[in-house]
């Protein structure tokens, strides 16, 4: 296990959520409680003071450990943020019982959005990202999580890329689908997933576009997985919204070629 708040020679930090994290951004070993377990890739290159930040939630029974091999592909100019579930699942966590897909268990997917919530001003504080420039990418359990801030805490993202997961649109939730209005989201989903059917990820095609959000909507013919096609376009749709670029094709409700 690393060292609590020491960098190692990847650049990676692990935090202990129930102790504290440190600010790198003042190092002068300042702490804070951290509401969940994460680890931290600092940012590769130069740039501005307050850097973007991308927070990865990873999917069912995995770890916070799970999403930081995407990170050489993404922009370097990120500070990469993994958290890990709270709830464990035999070697790995959850980030809510299963009733059925779609239907989350209300009492621990309400802890989850409790911790995230908290966890995302932690995290600009602890960190000096720019909040106006803090997306989310989730997989699976960790898209459904991602889906969910979306909906209830838009205003404190920049933006949400959900692969191979869905909204929470049948989890009681109350829902403003204005919210979402111009807000940019690339969602993502196998064509022969087994786990997560396609047609939940088109379920959240639908409602995205009927809200107006910014959509980049594609699938793929793969099954429950990220493939390298994908990481290319998700790390191309973050740099993109980084560097300010004009909505694609795909944006603004529209959706983005499917690969055969």
């Amino acid at each position: 296990m690393l060292v609590t708040g020491q960098l190692t020679p990847s650049g990676i930090v692990e935090l202990m959520g129930q102790e504290s994290f440190m600010d790198h951004q003042r190092l002068d070993g300042a702490a804070r409680d951290a509401s969940l377990t994460h680890r931290v890739i600092l940012p590769r290159a130069a740039g501005d003071d307050a850097p973007p930040g991308l927070l990865v939630l990873h999917g069912r029974g995995a770890d916070e450990s799970d999403l930081l091999s995407l990170a050489p592909a993404l922009d370097p100019r990120l500070v990469i943020v993994a958290a890990r579930a709270p709830f464990q699942l035999g070697s790995g966590f959850h980030w809510y019982d299963l009733l059925a897909i779609g239907r989350p268990e209300p009492e621990s997917f309400g802890r989850s959005r409790e911790l995230l919530g908290r966890f995302l001003g932690e995290i600009v504080d602890g960190y000096g990202i720019d909040p106006k420039r803090l997306f989310l990418l989730g997989f699976s359990q960790g898209a459904m999580m991602s889906g969910s801030l979306l909906l209830m805490q838009p205003g404190a993202i920049a933006g949400a890329a959900l692969l191979s997961g869905y909204l929470p649109l049948h989890a009681g939730l109350t829902i403003d689908p204005e919210a979402v209005r111009g807000k940019p989201v690339f969602v993502r989903h196998g064509t022969r997933d087994e786990v997560i059917p396609v047609e939940f990820g088109r379920e959240s095609r639908e409602f995205l576009s009927a809200a107006g959000a910014a959509l980049d909507y594609g699938e793929y013919p793969i099954g429950h997985q990220i493939s390298e096609q994908e990481l290319r376009d998700v790390a191309a749709w973050i740099t993109g919204r980084l560097d300010g670029a004009p909505p694609s094709a795909a944006d603004s409700g529209g959706e983005a070629p499917t690969s055969n």
